[in-house]
């Protein structure tokens, strides 16, 4: 027990310092429409993107297939998350549906 007494005054436990934190108030707020229109942009930028490297590797303009399956991956993978939103989406209004009956 002398021993852990004795370590624990050799640890040195440096201070937090506490950060000041503000807040920041936007004066135009993103709408949720606002948002969902961002989303979308990004993933058909990414599936154009990943179109646009397939096509520069089929060419010959590039040989870099490691970018190119990983702009595939990233596109599919953005589709895929814009589809489960979706369906959480439809999934959500259709109980407020149920709710109103």
């Amino acid at each position: 027990m002398n021993e852990i007494k004795g370590i624990q005054n050799q640890i040195i436990i440096p201070e937090i310092k506490q950060q000041e934190t503000t807040v920041v108030k936007k004066d135009d707020p993103i709408s949720f429409g606002d948002t969902i229109s961002n989303f979308l942009d990004a993933v058909n930028t990414a599936q154009v993107d990943a179109k646009d490297s397939v096509s520069e590797i089929v060419t010959g303009e590039s040989e870099n297939l490691h970018e190119a399956m990983a702009k595939v991956e990233e596109a599919k993978l953005s589709f895929e998350l814009m589809l489960e939103i979706r369906n959480k989406l439809l999934q959500s209004f259709q109980e407020i549906q149920r709710m109103q009956v």
